[in-house]
């Protein structure tokens, strides 16, 4: 063995020492702790808030379509009374109050508004049907609405008829009746009259003036349907059925007969 060799140590082998990393750690004066979150939650409230003011304001209405058969009023008219939505804004217009509007007009018998993304109101409608001149100023429909003359609305066509306004339902029935009868006769009523005290005459398109009364009108009115059938109509002026089971015939040539 080598002088200069020194001999391994018997026994454990020793474990060096790690080697410590140093941490340095420098103690700064305590500070508050910011909630950020609370402090931008206000702003961007604000931020929503007024871009949903923004939107609400600056999406304005800027149609209105409409909808529906019309013979008595076209888009033109109906638009001249909701002229004040082009300065409502899409989500403030009041649906309510075109409805309201709408409905008041004559002759209009159904309205359904409501509102199209992004700037259009849909407007559907339906008419009711004109069936008289109703004492010569006013329109009677067939749902016996009495209601103002609408601008531009052709009479011509329309029955004459007049009564007081509490007999509307009952001048519109007597019509209804009339007219069915008369129709296996291809006649019309041109004119229907009730009376204050409820006493009913018509006028038929075959020139004859028919004269029911106040009572038994659903009897006289089958009674005319069978002088309808056996009388020569061109003959006869006027039909009195006045009378318990009979009638009084004015001809035209001024004769009368009982």
């Amino acid at each position: 063995m080598s002088k200069n060799r020194k001999p391994n140590p018997r026994g454990a082998t020793p474990i060096a020492p790690k080697k410590v990393k140093k941490e340095w750690n420098v103690s700064l004066p305590s500070m508050p702790k910011i909630a950020w979150r609370w402090l931008l939650a206000p702003l961007f409230s604000g931020l929503l808030v007024f871009t949903a003011h923004w939107i609400y304001k600056s999406t304005p209405v800027t149609a209105i379509e409409f909808n529906g058969t019309f013979s008595v009023w076209n888009a033109e008219q109906l638009t001249e009374p909701l002229m004040w939505v082009k300065d409502e804004s899409f989500f403030s217009l009041d649906v309510k109050k075109v409805h309201k509007q709408l409905q008041a007009l004559a002759l209009i018998k159904h309205v359904s508004v409501r509102k199209q993304w992004p700037g259009t109101i849909e407007v559907t409608i339906s008419e009711d049907v004109p069936i008289a001149l109703w004492n010569n100023d006013k329109v009677l429909s067939a749902s016996g609405k009495i209601s103002d003359l609408p601008a531009g609305l052709n009479t011509e066509a329309l029955i004459q008829m007049s009564g007081a306004g509490q007999q509307t339902e009952q001048v519109v029935r007597y019509y209804r009746r009339l007219q069915q009868v008369l129709n296996d006769q291809k006649l019309r009523v041109l004119e229907l009259r009730v009376s204050e005290i409820g006493s009913v005459e018509a006028k038929l398109s075959n020139g004859w003036h028919v004269k029911l009364g106040r009572q038994y009108i659903e009897e006289r009115v089958e009674r005319l349907d069978k002088i309808l059938r056996y009388i020569p109509q061109e003959k006869v002026a006027i039909v009195d059925l006045r009378y318990g089971k009979g009638a009084a015939i004015r001809w035209r040539e001024q004769q009368e007969i009982g």
